[in-house]
């Protein structure tokens, strides 16, 4: 009976200690603050509802995307982003139009609140990606901004870019993919101004 006891202490002490080492996922967000202007320009007189953003299907969970080779797209092991990628990207234009429009509303707010325009985007890759022994940041979307009352969009455009990036470094990618989402949101926001001129 006693080594029928200890044997079960030490299966249960066994799986115990490979319960509480298993490896630490790390979780990552956009930071555009370290790439903002100090001084925000008057504000647009536009409220925008920021709606949520449409994702192929590998940007749908939290996962970090890898295209270590041609054709191919793997999660990071160990990281993810705060939340899925379109959700994050969602929060990351609002956070961004929020100081330089009037006001700017979250998808859930459709019905409840009046609103110029809308903006909708589909992300089609954010991505690490590397090719030979470059690795590179990847941001390809494209996007509108409609009127409420229905029409033509104010504003449309793509976004696709790559930047290079020293190593396969996750804060190097992630630091390089806040670069290009604060690059897309600038054109934005000039294009917003030139259609309200």
């Amino acid at each position: 009976m006693k080594n029928k006891s200890w044997l079960i202490v030490c299966a249960l002490l066994t799986l115990y200690g490979c319960a509480t080492n298993s490896p630490k996922t790390t979780v990552y967000t956009l930071e555009l603050d370290k790439f903002e202007d100090t001084v925000v320009e008057e504000s647009l007189p536009l409220s925008v509802l920021i709606e949520n953003c449409g994702v192929r299907e590998a940007y749908k969970t939290k996962a970090l995307i890898a295209s270590p080779a041609p054709y191919e797209l793997t999660k990071r092991a160990n990281a993810e982003w705060a939340e899925s990628a379109g959700v994050l990207l969602s929060s990351t234009i609002q956070s961004y139009l929020a100081p330089r429009c009037d006001k700017v509303l979250p998808p859930d707010w459709k019905a409840k609140v009046a609103y110029d325009c809308s903006i909708l985007v589909y992300l089609e890759a954010m991505t690490q990606v590397k090719r030979g022994k470059n690795w590179f940041a990847v941001l390809r979307l494209s996007y509108e901004v409609l009127p409420k009352k229905g029409g033509d969009a104010v504003v449309s455009g793509r976004f696709d870019k790559a930047v290079p990036i020293a190593d396969g470094d996750l804060n190097n990618y992630v630091t390089a993919q806040s670069a290009l989402a604060k690059d897309w949101l600038d054109g934005l926001l000039a294009k917003l101004k030139k259609a309200g001129e």
